[in-house]
């Protein structure tokens, strides 16, 4: 199970997650919605992800082995990550970028996604080691 928290994604509809047995946990005032995305569906959700994002935007989903960073730029390139601490600053430069901030000098992007109040418990779960370095 995955869990994912999906934002500048205007063009997926609801009834495209929920045919691939994406559970809608949430959503925001903003319309961002809170997922949860079994194993067997992760593919179909990461299809949606690179062809339906709007650009400027990136989604992350994570399960308690890998948090997966995928990115698509104001011009539409995708990149796509699995964080890891050797790609951290990269990731947080990318981050910092689309949100027209500066990036951090000392990155901790497990820190920066438990501050998501849909991850946070998650991430304590499974990442503290990495969230508390």
């Amino acid at each position: 199970m995955y869990l994912s928290y999906l934002m500048g994604a205007k063009e997926i509809l609801d009834k495209e997650l929920t045919t691939h047995n994406i559970e809608i946990i949430g959503k925001t005032k903003s319309g961002s919605r809170k997922l949860k995305i079994p194993s067997e569906s992760i593919e179909a959700y990461r299809d949606l992800i690179r062809i339906k994002m709007t650009p400027g935007f990136w989604n992350e989903f994570l399960d308690k082995n890998e948090v997966y960073f995928i990115f698509k730029l104001e011009k539409g390139e995708v990149k796509e990550y699995i964080l890891s601490p050797e790609n951290e600053q990269e990731i947080d430069n990318l981050c910092a970028g689309l949100n027209n901030e500066l990036p951090s000098k000392s990155a901790n992007v497990y820190k920066f996604i438990s501050e998501n109040e849909f991850y946070h418990d998650f991430m304590m779960e499974y990442y503290r080691k990495m969230i508390e370095r």
